[in-house]
């Protein structure tokens, strides 16, 4: 057995160093791609990223020319006092600006234009902005990347528990099948005098236990059905068909945490600080905006009685000072207008300081967390290759306790060991046969484990 084992291990390694990883039935394909698609929680994290995406064109977006078109209309109604210094003229001797000079003025106002803006010149800061929130897109999506295979992990364990529940199941059969037969045995024991009624309770007490333990499975098999119904959407007739065999993952020795996503993710969390580093310090630098636009400006029906500034002989006659029309068009204009900012009150140099902090830390949580990986990387394999060992205890405590569960049967034929022992022998070999199983479930899971702590699960299943 330990060399068909081995030799099984051996085209296993073969064919996962030919192709991936971990390999799957087919059969399970397509739950795993349900759940993938089904899960609202990822879905949610796939909308952040979108957002971020968004806001990554918005602030690309300023280098795009703005225009902007202003339309007006106003009424004016005001006193107007003029009071300027009075002049004498030399000859003439009239005095000009004498006292204060009072006006009423009416007039009716309208205004329109088109403006049209660009940013020339930002300083770094739009390019940089722009750039810390595309590294900041790849981190959160190679984070969804974990939900991911957290979630492939929780599909694959759920149809595993329904196969030991499966074996389980079928243990119980066989086991209660044996029972019956040898209660009917021990029935006609008694009618002919051979056998006592304590034999036949004993062995219905037995036979209650495993209705029990059949009770027990049902109950656990409906709620992972309920689970993974939840999980990938199908109907529970569609998974209950869904059927495989229980075989141990085989896993190369040079796993490492290299492509770990949240290792990938601080990276691209610490690229995002350097360029949030740039952009703040660019606003030490000035700004550039080029313009252009037209504009029409008009005042009309103005009322005004002005008053000559001098007075004038009655026989002339006096002037007219009301505006009919004032109006400026077209106003074209273009030019470029630079803002720079020299002193701040330390705004600036604060959120620099702040960058500079936030980049420290991201690069002691990428170290630390590199560690922390190796360690959980070695801590799973660890467990891996324990789990091989119990596969092969576990095979030899199921081939002892199926021989003494035989060899007990015959034992209790001929009167040489009691009927508890018959069962003992009875309930050994079911708790073996329910450890096999057991067993190879958690060898299968100590294999997810530690593939999942060398991240990508996904990339790195083929079905078969």
């Amino acid at each position: 057995m330990k060399k068909a084992l081995i030799a099984a291990i051996g085209l296993q390694l073969l064919s996962v160093t030919l192709y991936a990883q971990l390999q799957l039935p087919a059969i399970l394909q397509k739950p795993i791609e349900q759940a993938l698609t089904q899960s609202r929680e990822i879905t949610n994290k796939q909308l952040d990223v979108q957002k971020v995406q968004m806001e990554q064109k918005s602030v690309l977006n300023k280098y795009v020319p703005t225009i902007e078109a202003t339309a007006g209309y106003a009424y004016l109604n005001n006193n107007i006092t003029l009071d300027a210094p009075s002049i004498t003229l030399p000859i003439t001797g009239i005095e000009l600006f004498q006292g204060k000079t009072k006006m009423d003025n009416r007039a009716n106002a309208l205004h329109g234009g088109v403006m049209a803006k660009s940013i020339i010149f930002s300083g770094g800061q739009i390019q940089n902005g722009a750039r810390a929130l595309n590294q900041k897109a790849i981190g959160d999506s190679l984070l969804i990347e974990t939900d991911k295979d957290n979630l492939i992990a929780d599909v694959i364990e759920s149809f595993d528990k329904l196969k030991l529940i499966e074996a389980s199941a079928k243990l119980i059969e066989e086991t209660d099948q044996r029972l019956r037969k040898e209660e009917e045995r021990v029935e006609k024991g008694i009618q002919n005098g051979l056998a006592i009624p304590f034999d036949r309770d004993k062995i219905k007490l037995a036979r209650l236990e495993l209705e029990s333990k059949r009770t027990e499975l049902e109950e656990s098999k409906k709620v992972l059905f309920e689970k993974l119904s939840y999980l990938t959407g199908m109907p529970e007739e569609e998974l209950a068909a869904i059927s495989y065999e229980l075989s141990p993952f085989v896993l190369q020795d040079n796993l490492n945490v290299d492509n770990k996503q949240e290792l990938e993710a601080l990276k691209a969390y610490k690229n995002a600080a350097d360029y949030l580093i740039k952009k703040e310090k660019g606003t030490y630098l000035p700004g550039v905006v080029a313009f252009a636009g037209a504009s029409y400006t008009s005042l009309f029906d103005v009322n005004s009685n002005l008053k000559f500034p001098f007075p004038l002989p009655s026989q002339l006659p006096q002037p007219n000072l009301k505006l009919n029309q004032f109006t400026v068009a077209p106003n074209w204009m273009a030019g470029i207008a630079l803002k720079w900012e020299i002193f701040g009150g330390f705004q600036r140099k604060h959120k620099v300081q702040e960058a500079e902090i936030n980049k420290r830390q991201l690069e002691n949580k990428l170290s630390d967390s590199r560690d922390k990986l190796n360690l959980l990387l070695k801590h799973k394999y660890s467990t891996y290759t324990t789990q091989w060992k119990q596969i092969d205890l576990a095979n030899q405590q199921e081939t002892i306790a199926k021989n003494n569960l035989v060899l007990a049967g015959k034992q209790y034929t001929q009167g040489l060991i009691s009927i508890s022992q018959r069962l003992e022998a009875e309930n050994d070999y079911f708790k073996a046969g329910q450890r096999k199983t057991e067993v190879l479930i958690n060898q299968r899971q100590a294999a997810l484990e530690a593939l999942m702590s060398t991240g990508k699960l996904s990339q790195q299943i083929q079905y078969k």
